[in-house]
């Protein structure tokens, strides 16, 4: 099956729309259109999103439109970044995609919402998606990690304090010790705190 057919019969099977596949695989409706018409060739940025979609089955919890995906987030990242949105709203986005992964169960499932998501437009928010994917696979006893998220514009050359260690240096103490390794790793001291919903 080709991509194209394997597109418009995942969608088919899931009962969505074009631009709520596309909402879901961080791209544009336009670009699902072209891919499913074979006007557009699929780059590698966005096979692997692709290729994981095509995998869901009929009762995917995405057939019910409701969790995010790394890729929708960082779409919904780019978009914020560019309308110049607080950095406390943008961290919402991130901390709903951590809850909406937590409530995944199917294999299938998982994996696309982990299938490496386009860039947002700052190598920090692209760093923090890494560490976040890293840190729920981690946390739900996932064997492995994707291997996107090992890719060295995934890591910071520079520490990026997230929310008030950023404005408060003593605060950075509290945050390095409470920031999971995942994100230490690559740059982004945020406390483990700063990623439960309220």
């Amino acid at each position: 099956m080709s991509i194209a057919e394997g597109l418009v019969s995942t969608r088919y099977r899931l009962g969505l729309t074009q631009a709520e596949a596309a909402g879901f695989l961080g791209t544009r409706q336009a670009n699902v259109s072209a891919y499913e018409r074979g006007r557009l060739q699929v780059g590698e940025g966005i096979r692997d999103r692709i290729e994981s979609f095509i995998d869901l089955r009929a009762e995917s919890s995405y057939a019910e439109g409701w969790p995010a995906t790394l890729a929708s987030t960082a779409a919904a990242l780019r978009a914020d970044l560019l309308s110049k949105v607080s950095e406390t709203d943008m961290l919402r986005l991130v901390i709903q995609a951590a809850d909406d992964f937590a409530r995944l169960t199917a294999d299938e499932d998982r994996r696309f919402f982990l299938a490496r998501p386009g860039a947002t437009g700052s190598a920090r928010w692209d760093a923090l998606l890494a560490a976040l994917a890293v840190d729920l696979c981690r946390r739900d006893g996932l064997e492995r990690t994707p291997a996107w998220t090992r890719q060295p514009d995934r890591y910071l050359g520079q520490t990026w304090w997230v929310g008030a260690a950023g404005e408060v240096e003593s605060l950075r103490a509290l945050t390095l010790r409470d920031c999971p390794s995942a994100f230490r790793a690559r740059g982004v001291m945020m406390g483990r705190q700063m990623l439960a919903s309220t």
